[in-house]
């Protein structure tokens, strides 16, 4: 699956650095500011992927096996680890609680 590029709009492959703002996020890490997050791999392809989605809300049903319950660990674990930087906010649905790239972060 590509990605749309934010500066070109061409496509990116997957596993491709992604920059959004102070972040460069790839699959297997997360950058604020040139500094590296502390989570793990599991977590930062989480983040990586809502990164990806450029503003559309994932949920568990969108990150292979994955259940509710992963989804919101996984986002305990960057909410900890990023302290006062959250970039993510929360979406609720009809049927599940989503996460989105916050453009402000």
């Amino acid at each position: 699956m590509s990605a749309p590029c934010i500066h070109c709009g061409g496509l990116q492959d997957e596993g491709t650095p992604i920059w959004r703002g102070k972040w460069l996020l790839t699959p297997v890490g997360a950058y604020r500011d040139g500094y590296p997050i502390e989570i793990s791999r599991a977590v930062s392809r989480t983040l990586y992927a809502i990164a990806r989605a450029k503003g559309r809300p994932l949920t568990h049903r969108d990150l292979p096996n994955a259940t509710a319950q992963t989804l919101a660990n996984h986002v305990r674990e960057i909410r900890k680890a990023t302290g006062g930087h959250f970039p993510l906010r929360g979406i609720d649905g009809r049927t599940a609680r989503g996460w989105a790239w916050d453009a402000r972060s």
